[in-house]
């Protein structure tokens, strides 16, 4: 099997939940050395005698990390092969690739709005802004199905002790998402349904925010709308449509 290009080593691999693993990435290429929270990266894996065709993930760890960390749901035969990777596996790979929250550094006040796994160039920008103690603000919503569709809540909960940040949980198939609310956690928030322009309105002023989306294609249209209904100009909304071209 050829091995020309830039290669990383698989270090392990850590369920996230149901459906959701992160795979761990170890290696040196100087292309990865100037990386920023938001981007991705197109990964083959080692197949019989070949590479795989290759595949995009955005990178959900922070650009400072030593090891790159891409949390990956199963959604095929070849997502559905990364928890079985073992530690050593050679990937390789191509990029850093996109512009996905570019200048977000800049942005004094920030809204991010995430649809199931599309949290995570949202990850990797707030493990960045923990990393270097940024002083931004940041609300973050995150329409998953259910909690247990959802991860790193955890390391969520602490990020708002550490930054100025909000985390609003809308769960689409939960009729009493609020239960999961806990008083120790006044800024953790959780809502039954979607991201609408009441629950916007009600944790956030749009005014001199900026605006950033990531998700599956019906979820971002579904949040642009509510929005525009808010006054919000769909020009200034930055998005993410995870669209790739191997050439």
């Amino acid at each position: 099997m050829e091995n020309n290009g830039k290669t990383l080593t698989v270090v392990k691999t850590e369920k996230e939940n149901h459906d959701i693993t992160s795979l761990y990435l170890k290696g040196h290429s100087t292309s990865l050395d100037n990386r920023k929270a938001g981007q991705y990266l197109s990964i083959r894996l080692p197949e019989e005698d070949k590479w795989t065709s290759p595949h995009p993930f955005t990178m959900s760890s922070a650009p400072e990390d030593e090891t790159i960390r891409l949390t990956i749901k199963k959604a095929g035969a070849f997502t559905s092969s990364i928890p079985d990777l073992k530690t050593g596996t050679p990937v390789k790979f191509s990029g850093p690739h996109g512009h996905f929250c570019r200048n977000i550094d800049n942005k004094e006040n920030i809204a991010m709005s995430a649809g199931g796994v599309g949290v995570t160039p949202f990850l990797s920008v707030l493990r960045h802004f923990k990393n270097t103690n940024a002083k931004n603000r940041i609300t973050l919503f995150w329409t998953s199905r259910t909690i247990d569709d959802a991860f790193s809540l955890k390391e969520l909960e602490e990020m708002t002790g550490m930054l100025d940040l909000t985390v609003i949980h809308t769960l689409s198939r939960d009729k009493e998402a609020a239960r999961f609310a806990r008083e120790d956690l006044p800024r953790i928030h959780y809502v039954s349904g979607y991201a609408t322009r009441e629950v916007i309105q009600e944790f956030l002023d749009v005014s001199n925010t900026a605006f950033f989306v990531c998700g599956p294609p019906r979820m971002q249209e579904f949040v642009l709308d509510e929005l525009q209904a808010l006054g919000v100009a769909r020009d200034i909304i930055e998005i993410e449509s995870f669209a790739f071209n191997p050439g």
